[in-house]
């Protein structure tokens, strides 16, 4: 063979491989460089280079959309739907991985250009803005060509001949993908956010507990540092004003909160000279020291702020004379009026006043002449002696309602408040525990088995007799009185498995020891909305609360509940301090109860009843 032949042959082989290379990337698109048009998984791509992806991905829904958020981190827990909800367009988060002042004045330039509906814009600094220049990382983190200014030549090439690697963890990620995020897909498309659905059903309980789980997250600085990129900063947020002012778009300046752990590393001093150079150029609002500093459970980490923090922020911004929140938190500053950090200091410290409530949880099942042993049953004498020794002990009942409109609204709970619950919905809690709430104005919840309501002989349609449940005429009188409210135990998701004619039997509304997710939401799901119409078939509002059957339940249980507009469940687990914090629905998820029972003596109830967390 000649030399020219074999160079030619060489030269083929190599040029095969650039182009089997290059139609590889071009089909699997991990970054969806070329439309993701073969292997189509837009939360992968948004979360391997949001900045690259999110500006491809609305391209072509821009009439889809009329306003936009701008930042990085900082700006990932604001909402669409929220802002949505206050301004009455139609956002999409623009939030990009790293810091970069210069590449939110391009994104906003080239937004403004190309979509001549913008009506709002609402940028999102957090201290990184100001501490950072523009970030040179990796040419694969760039941006989109028509934002970034790069050639198209240039950006299809980089991204053509891209390690395979890239692609190949795309396809091996595609065959372990599940209905929950996992690393390789934490965006949601829809709305450009990090999809927080594990993370927002976490419980939350006291400071102390959730430090023990997070405190590595909130690493201490163990010196102050300068503000290094000030300037550059305020001159872009200063460019991105005028652009909106010249397009006749309203800017919204928001300064995030931030947590003490990264507070931690600047001084006063240098906080306000970044104040005092954002107040040069723009109003703002700033929530980067309040009372919720100086609370990790406010944040997910370090550097990233909870969902229901940023709703909290978005209330104060668009409903200031709503009295929710303390007036000290968030303070609007006007162009050329800074507020100094020690002035936020102060304000933080005097609305900084307590927004913890522990609240124990009693819990019931059925009301018996003569209980014997039986763990789950109780005397009718014994239950009163109990309502009454709650009271004598300084204890005050609550409804959950008001758990709720305590985290939602800082609505205040009464000294020492105690929830009582009643579990599977027997006739009994009408018959024998009924009159004694009424007697002593006690507000309960009782926990229904829906299958079960109005059942007085027979388990489900079988022949096997079982405990009488309430019904329609006890419904109304609970309903006429407002001192009772009946919640969910789930449909049919505590089944007694000698009764049951089919296996596997589902006596908790757990999985499946197989069951594979999108098996098991969809049997949760019908299991809810088999709820629900029973709930309307007996007059009841939809349910929003449920107690769990035995206590189980998985992460997966609590995201399906969350999106099905459930705000509380309850557990069996006595030794959980119920620490209810405002502004965070999570610290209502899976609260711990004590099991009432014929063996339970009053100082044990009084010694539980006692604990506190915060």
């Amino acid at each position: 063979m000649s030399g020219k032949r074999w160079l030619g042959m060489v030269l083929a082989a190599l040029l095969l491989v650039f182009v089997v290379w290059a139609l590889f990337n071009d089909a699997v698109d991990p970054f969806k460089a070329f439309g993701d048009r073969v292997v189509p998984w837009d939360s992968y791509s948004l979360t391997l280079n949001p900045r690259n992806s999110k500006a491809v991905y609305i391209s072509d829904k821009l009439d889809e959309f009329d306003a936009y958020v701008i930042g990085s981190s900082s700006a990932a827990s604001f909402l669409p739907e929220v802002l949505d909800a206050y301004t009455g367009h139609h956002y999409y988060n623009m939030f990009h991985y790293g810091a970069d002042s210069a590449y939110d004045l391009r994104l906003a330039a080239w937004l403004l250009e190309q979509d001549p509906d913008v009506k709002q814009l609402c940028l999102v600094l957090g201290l990184n803005e100001a501490n950072l220049p523009e970030t040179k990382s990796d040419a694969l983190d760039s941006g989109w060509y028509p934002v970034s200014g790069e050639s198209r030549a240039s950006y299809w090439a980089k991204f053509l001949f891209a390690s395979p690697h890239y692609s190949m963890e795309k396809l091996s990620s595609l065959r372990q993908d599940t209905l929950l995020p996992q690393a390789f897909d934490v965006f949601v498309p829809e709305d450009g956010t990090y999809d927080k659905r594990v993370r927002d059903v976490e419980p939350i309980g006291s400071l102390e507990d959730y430090l023990a789980l997070h405190g590595g997250d909130f690493p201490t600085a163990e010196s102050a540092e300068a503000l290094t990129n000030i300037s550059p900063c305020a001159e872009a947020v200063g460019q991105i004003r005028a652009l909106c002012a010249e397009k006749g778009v309203e800017l919204l300046v928001v300064l995030a909160p931030v947590s003490e752990s990264q507070l931690s590393g600047y001084t006063d001093e240098t906080l306000n000279e970044y104040y005092t150079a954002l107040s040069q150029v723009t109003d703002y609002w700033n929530f980067q020291i309040t009372p919720l500093t100086f609370d990790a459970r406010y944040f997910y980490d370090d550097s990233h702020t909870r969902n229901d923090t940023i709703r909290m922020v978005l209330d104060r911004v668009f409903a200031p004379d709503d009295e929710k929140w303390p007036a000290g938190f968030g303070v609007y500053c006007q162009q050329g009026s800074p507020v100094s950090a020690e002035t936020l200091r102060t304000l933080a410290a005097e609305a900084g006043g307590k927004h913890t409530e522990t609240v124990p949880i009693l819990m019931y099942h059925h009301f018996v002449a003569d209980p014997g042993g039986e763990s789950t049953l109780l005397s009718t004498e014994a239950f009163a002696h109990q309502m009454r020794l709650l009271l004598e002990a300084g204890y005050h009942p609550v409804a959950v309602q008001d758990l709720i409109d305590y985290v939602d609204r800082g609505t205040p709970l009464p000294e020492r408040p105690v929830l009582i619950t009643m579990d599977d919905g027997y006739l009994s809690n009408y018959t024998e525990a009924y009159p004694v709430l009424r007697e002593l104005h006690i507000p309960a919840t009782i926990f229904a088995i829906g299958c079960s309501i109005g059942h007085e002989k027979y388990y489900k349609d079988t022949e096997f007799t079982l405990t009488p449940h309430f019904g329609q005429a006890e419904i109304q009188e609970f309903l006429r009185d407002g001192l009772v409210s009946v919640q969910s135990h789930t449909y049919d998701m505590h089944q007694e498995e000698a009764y049951e004619s089919h296996s596997p039997v589902r006596s908790s509304i757990v999985p499946f020891e197989e069951e594979s997710q999108e098996d098991y939401a969809a049997a949760l799901r019908a299991d809810i909305q088999q709820q629900n119409e029973v709930f309307q078939r007996f007059g009841l509002p939809a349910p929003n609360v449920l107690a769990f059957p035995r206590g189980y339940h998985e992460t997966i249980t609590d995201v399906i509940l969350k999106e099905a507009g459930y705000r509380c469940t309850l557990t069996t687990d006595e030794s959980r301090v119920n620490t209810i914090v405002q502004g965070l629905p999570q610290s209502l998820i899976d609260l711990g109860r004590i099991n009432v029972g014929p063996e339970t003596t009053d100082e044990q109830i009084l010694a539980y009843l006692s604990r506190t967390a915060d």
